[in-house]
């Protein structure tokens, strides 16, 4: 029998989507789990439910062999080489099968059906009813413990409920009572709340011809999964009309448990029945949506289980073939339009999925940070200015530090810095029009920590900054940053990812106030953001191409304070922005069209920045710090959507992000050489309270050797590391340069190299 059995628990079918039942249910394919092989035995598929990782199945079967009573019942474990996917389930044999023994024998353990793992795996229900079956009238649920999480081979029996079918454990509660044809009252559906506080089962009148509803009764335990605790709540329960749904054999909940599902197996109608309950794992209060009829499935006999992937986007039926077929019981896997749902018109929120929430959150994220980003650039390049106003070398080159990085790898022509001198005397016209350019490379990492409704969030971003500027007639500054980033957010740990390129033009100027040491700081700007997204529900990529254009500005109001060698700088700023976010529709199963989406930045700022000067004879070296409090006034942004395959209900979802408090850190060190070379490091840290974080560093590096000579080094971010060197010197009008490339991961091993001779006339 057991060879018969390897051979025969295989994948038969697997179909294209083409079934499909009310627009909302789409048959995907089928798997064929337990053999008939002729001699009399039948094995009913009761039950089954995966892990949490959708890695394992478990089958739970009812055998049966000439109507005795004496053959065991058990459950079976499939392994899924890809999560959720029954395509890919192989049989784990029958050393993992968990024999269910509660240490008795005879026809009391005849029937059993239903399997309901808690989410540790360590512990797995089933009911037993038998009513109207040789006289007996025993309904029960009972518990098996593991002692390795979904390790079935590992079961033994725990503890069972008294028989569910005493007067004052079944009648009395909103689902009506029984009284006077018990014996047809046999427990078939069984589900517990996630903390082992509820039971609830489901009480079918199929046996023996009852003609009452089914039933499904909620019960409290004293002890979290204790089933020797058990008391009925009277003020809750659902009576099922037969209208909707009879002779129900299963019973599951969504993950967030506000909505249940029955599935029948009465000939000609098998139907799977929604309902939907105010409150989570509360029965008191309840409306039946409504039923999906699956009579259109291959071959179909008794429907007799539900289940569904952890995120609801996917529906498994357990079908029970008829005593004799050899084609076997068999599992259909159905795709649903929206989580947790079979009925047009009852989607729910994005934000019942804390993936699709987390997404969401991720693109609004992703507008703010690319604003408070190239702001900052600019702000960076002003108070290095002002720390080093008195040197000759106002231009700076930064090391690039990117990690991997198609977009800024790319970027393979970088341009070759003009170190020019410049005067202390601002009263020089002729140094005034100068122009200064410097470059600044960033790395950024930080985490969004999950929420209620969203998926956490890893983020980084790498970003190039190439600028000039120049001082204005009244001694200030003012120049253009051109920001060029990439971006890149893992949200949940599905595999979901935002990756997005933004390119920023900045405008950014400071102006004295009063004394060379008050100033104001302007910017304004301009972006663009194109993004990929990939959402991944229970293993299914859902992809689209988002594009956004965003304005944006700040004015910036500083002092500073000079004591010995120390420079204290007060200072107060406001940001503001506009994002607009353009529509999009993405593409898969369960996918949304999104509308056009407004961003809006409003932060006030506080701060105060310290620099100190060090002495030495040989270099100029500066350390600084900043302290800053962040004020968010923003926080909100609307999402609007509808689902692809049922646009009878148009969502307006209120995204939350970000914090009000904000506080953030930084220190530096700047080190100058005269005629030399220059060094420019910052660390920032910027902590969102109660939200998340975002750890930034920058380094900068300018060379100067002398007037007629100029050098430039770039470290491109590829995946080999390879470098740039360039050396340029004028002779007499004509520039020769010299180029150098190089792979870094293997130094030695030239690349490129190259010399140059040219003149501009």
């Amino acid at each position: 029998m057991n060879f018969l059995r390897k051979i025969f628990l295989v994948i038969i079918l697997i179909f294209p989507i083409s079934n499909s039942f009310g627009g909302m249910v789409t048959e995907v394919q089928n798997l064929t789990v337990a053999e008939d092989a002729g001699d009399g035995e039948s094995k009913n598929i009761n039950g089954v439910d995966f892990n949490n990782d959708g890695t394992k199945m478990f089958v739970l079967y009812q055998q049966q062999q000439d109507n005795s009573n004496t053959d065991p019942r058990f459950v079976d474990e499939y392994n899924l080489s890809t999560a959720f996917d029954i395509s890919t389930a192989t049989y784990a044999g029958d050393s993992e099968r968990c024999e269910l023994d509660d240490g008795t024998s005879g026809p009391d353990f005849r029937r059993i059906f239903d399997l309901e793992f808690t989410d540790d795996g360590l512990s797995f229900f089933h009911t037993v009813g038998n009513a109207g079956n040789n006289n007996l009238d025993m309904q029960a649920v009972y518990r098996y413990d593991l002692t390795s999480p979904f390790d079935i081979s590992t079961c033994t029996f725990a503890n069972d409920t008294v028989n569910l079918n005493h007067d004052d454990l079944q009648n009395g509660s909103n689902a009506g009572a029984h009284d006077g044809i018990k014996k047809n009252n046999r427990a078939q559906g069984v589900e517990i709340n996630p903390d082992g506080t509820k039971l609830f089962v489901l009480m079918t009148d199929a046996a023996d011809g009852g003609d009452a509803p089914d039933r499904i009764l909620e019960y409290n335990f004293s002890t979290p999964f204790d089933l020797t605790t058990i008391s009925l709540r009277l003020d809750a329960g659902i009576e099922l009309p037969d209208a909707t749904v009879s002779n129900t054999m299963n019973l599951e909940f969504s993950a967030d448990g506000k909505r249940l599902f029955v599935v029948s197996h009465t000939t000609p109608n098998f139907v799977v029945a929604q309902i939907s309950l105010d409150r989570p794992y509360d029965t008191s209060s309840f409306n039946i949506d409504g039923s999906v009829n699956l009579n259109n499935l291959s071959k179909l006999n008794q429907l007799r289980t539900v289940t569904f992937t952890n995120n609801g986007f996917r529906m498994f039926i357990g079908n029970d073939v008829s005593d004799g077929d050899p084609t076997g019981d068999n599992i259909f896997e159905f795709n649903l339009v929206c989580p947790f749902n079979i009925i047009a018109g009852k989607c729910s929120s994005i934000t019942e999925n804390s993936g699709r929430t987390g997404m969401a959150e991720a693109q609004v994220e992703l507008a703010k940070r690319t604003i408070n980003s190239s702001t900052s650039s600019a702000l960076n390049r002003l108070k290095w200015i002002r720390r080093n106003k008195d040197k000759q070398n106002l231009s700076n080159q930064n090391i690039k530090l990117n990690f991997s990085n198609n977009m800024l790898s790319s970027l393979k022509e970088l341009p070759i810095t003009s170190f020019k001198k410049i005067s202390t005397n601002k009263n020089n016209n002729d140094s005034n029009k100068n122009y200064f350019y410097w470059s600044e490379g960033s790395i950024s990492l930080g985490r969004v920590g999950d929420t209620k409704i969203s998926s956490a969030k890893k983020v980084s971003t790498n970003s190039l900054t190439f600028g000039l500027d120049k001082f204005t007639d009244d001694y200030g500054i003012e120049g253009f940053a051109f920001r060029f980033a990439n971006d890149d957010v893992d949200v949940g740990n599905e595999g979901s990812n935002l990756d997005s390129n933004t390119y920023n033009i900045t405008y950014y100027s400071t102006s004295p106030i009063k004394d060379d040491r008050k100033f104001v700081d302007k910017i304004f700007g301009y972006g663009k953001i194109r993004s990929d997204i990939t959402t991944v529900l229970d293993g299914k990529n859902l992809t689209a191409d988002r594009t956004g254009n965003q304005i944006y500005g700040t004015v910036k109001i500083k002092d500073e304070y000079i004591k010995d060698n120390f420079t204290f700088i007060p200072s107060g700023q406001f940001d503001f922005g506009h994002t607009i976010l353009n529509g999009y529709q993405e593409a898969g199963t369960g996918a949304i069209i999104v509308e056009d989406q407004h961003v809006r930045t409003k932060n006030l700022r506080a701060a105060m920045a310290v620099v100190e000067d060090i002495p030495n004879e040989k270099y100029s070296l500066k350390r600084h710090g900043k302290l800053e409090y962040v004020a968010e006034l923003d926080r909100s942004s609307n999402f609007k959507y509808t689902y692809v395959s049922d646009g009878s209900i148009h969502f307006n979802d209120t995204l939350h992000t970000g914090a009000l408090h904000n506080l953030n850190g930084e220190i530096g060190i700047d080190i100058i050489f005269p005629e030399h070379y220059s060094v420019f490091i910052i660390y920032e840290r910027n902590h969102a309270f109660g939200t998340g974080y975002t750890d930034n560093l920058y380094i900068a590096l300018g060379y100067l050797p002398n007037k007629e000579t100029e050098y430039a080094f770039s470290l491109n971010g590829s995946d080999n590391l390879m470098s740039k060197f360039e050396i340029k010197k004028n002779i007499n009008g004509y520039d020769l340069s010299l180029n150098l490339t190089d792979d870094l991961t293997n130094l030695g091993d030239s690349d490129e190299a190259s010399i140059n001779l040219n003149k501009v006339f």
